[in-house]
Order: C-alpha cells, then sequence, then structure tokens
C-alpha cells in the first residue's frame, strides 16, 4: 500500500487530493492559475494603457523613459511607447492560453487523455510572458518622470473642486440640492468665461445664486477657501483620495506584500527541504 501522505510530505507538499482519479485528470489548477495570471495581466495592460494616454502631448502628466520608447520614423518630436503597447498585445496571447486550456479540458473525458500534454506549452508562455511585464512595468514606473506642474495646472483648471463647493455649501445648512444647482451654474460660468471657478468675480459668483435665498457672500467664501488641494486634506472616508487615506494604504499594501514575501519564501524552503530529505533517501536506497 502506498502511503500518500508520506508520499506529499516527501514531495513538499501541504496535502494530498484525496480521490486518486480526481488527482490524476483533474488541471483546474492549471485553469485556475493562467485564469489569475490573465486577470494580472489584463490590469497589466490597462496600467499601460493608462501611462500612454497620459504620455501624449496632450496630456503630459509622464515622460517615458528612452529606454522604454523608439522614436518616430517619420516625426522626430515624438516618442513610440512600444513596450507599453507590446504588453497590451502580451495580454491577448495569455488570454489567448486561457482560453486554450479550457478548451482542450471541456472536450475531456474523467481520467487521463495525452491531450493534457498540449496545455503545458500555456503555462510556460504565460508564466514567461507575465513575469516580463511585471518587470518591464516596474522599470518604467521606477524611470519616467512626472510632470506634477503639468498636472497641478490640469486640476487647477478643471473644476475639481465644484463638488467641494457643494458640499460646503451643505455644512452652511444649505440643501443639497440647491448646493449642486448653485456649483452647476459656477462651472458653467467659469466654462464661459474662460476661466478656473477661483477666478470669477462678485458679480459673476452673485449670479449663480439667483433664484435661491442663499447669501453669495457665503458662497465668495466657501470658493475663497476651497482649492485642490484643500479637497485631498478634506477627505476622510475609508478608501478615498484624501492625504491621509492614501498614506494608510499604502503602508497597508507594503506590510501586505512583506508578509506575502515572507509566506512564500517559507513555502520555498519547505518545498527545497523536502526534496533535500527525499534525495537523502534515495542516496541511501541507491
Amino acid at each position: 500500500t502506498i502511503d500518500r501522505h508520506s508520499t506529499a510530505k516527501m514531495l513538499g507538499f501541504d496535502g494530498v487530493v484525496e480521490n486518486s482519479l480526481d488527482a490524476t485528470s483533474t488541471r483546474d489548477f492549471v485553469a485556475e492559475y493562467v485564469a489569475m495570471v490573465s486577470i494580472l495581466m489584463t490590469n497589466l495592460s490597462r496600467i499601460s494603457e493608462d501611462f500612454i494616454i497620459w504620455s501624449t502631448s496632450e496630456f503630459s502628466f509622464i515622460e517615458l523613459s528612452d529606454e522604454f520608447t523608439s522614436p518616430s520614423s517619420v516625426m522626430p518630436q515624438k516618442k513610440n511607447p512600444d513596450i507599453l503597447e507590446l504588453t497590451r498585445g502580451k495580454t491577448a496571447e495569455v488570454i489567448g492560453n486561457l482560453t486554450a486550456i479550457l478548451t482542450t479540458i471541456k472536450g475531456l473525458a474523467s481520467g487521463y487523455g495525452r491531450d493534457l500534454q498540449q496545455i503545458k506549452s500555456s503555462i510556460w508562455s504565460t508564466s514567461k510572458t507575465s513575469i516580463s511585464a511585471l518587470l518591464i512595468i516596474k522599470s518604467i514606473v521606477l524611470t519616467m518622470k512626472v510632470n506634477t506642474k503639468q498636472m497641478k495646472k490640469v486640476t487647477e483648471s478643471s473644476n475639481l473642486i465644484a463638488l467641494d463647493i457643494a458640499e460646503k455649501l451643505v455644512q452652511e445648512g444649505i440643501p443639497f440640492r440647491v448646493t449642486h444647482k448653485i456649483s452647476g451654474v459656477l462651472v458653467q460660468l467659469a466654462h464661459n468665461s474662460k476661466k478656473p471657478i477661483s477666478k470669477l468675480t462678485a458679480l459673476e459668483i452673485k449670479k449663480s445664486v439667483e433664484g435661491t435665498t442663499v447669501d453669495p457672500k457665503i458662497v465668495s467664501e466657501v470658493i475663497s477657501t476651497t482649492s485642490v488641494v484643500s479637497s485631498l486634506k478634506d477627505r476622510k472616508s475609508f478608501g478615498s483620495s484624501g492625504y491621509d487615506e492614501q498614506k494608510r494604504m499604502i503602508s497597508d499594501r507594503t506590510q501586505k506584500i512583506s508578509i506575502w514575501r515572507s509566506n512564500m519564501s517559507e513555502r520555498d524552503n519547505k518545498v527545497k527541504s523536502s526534496i533535500n530529505e527525499l534525495q537523502k533517501l534515495v542516496d541511501e536506497i541507491i
């Protein structure tokens, strides 16, 4: 009789798949692994798209390193984000691997079929692609230049503080439906005059409260004390874009990554130790 628990221990596994037929024929773990990597690659693809958009002249939020771009064959001033585009393309390849694996498995009866050999190439390809993509995105983030001045300019000119103004007016005892309307008028006035809300004149602010009982001086005071920076400081809700919450989440994720790395290191050491012990037993027999 084979002691399956002892065999599992010698090979570094935490346990056994109880049903022997399931143990030899299932490839759910393969499909699950490639599915998770497909989701990972999909997110990396979305990050790549963000970086591509942000690096365009229309946005100019970031500048990609020459290491990860190529010059245009026609326009000398243009940088082509080749590596990011390839990351998007490789994502489709990984998703295709998942489709190939599921399509192979779905046509098999219970038990082992030689068809299962065909999914191995999909596993190696998926692993190689995802590891490369992670390393590349990491390097891109570390080497890119962030244009903070441009980002600040865009946020200050895009009337992002409209909601903050509405919320602060609510704190003055004004119903939200009224403050929402006032903020909407302020945005329209700012758009028509081609300037941010913070630059509106007293007369323009007075127009925003027409048809209401709100004192325009209150609106002026709220506008003068509201900015993109104050907006970030005021955001306190769990998971918000506020400074404190962003710092908390970064710290939390850093801690989780540290725990994950520790667990992976422990798992790796356990497998290596088991293999070494197994090799000793083999050497004794031979």
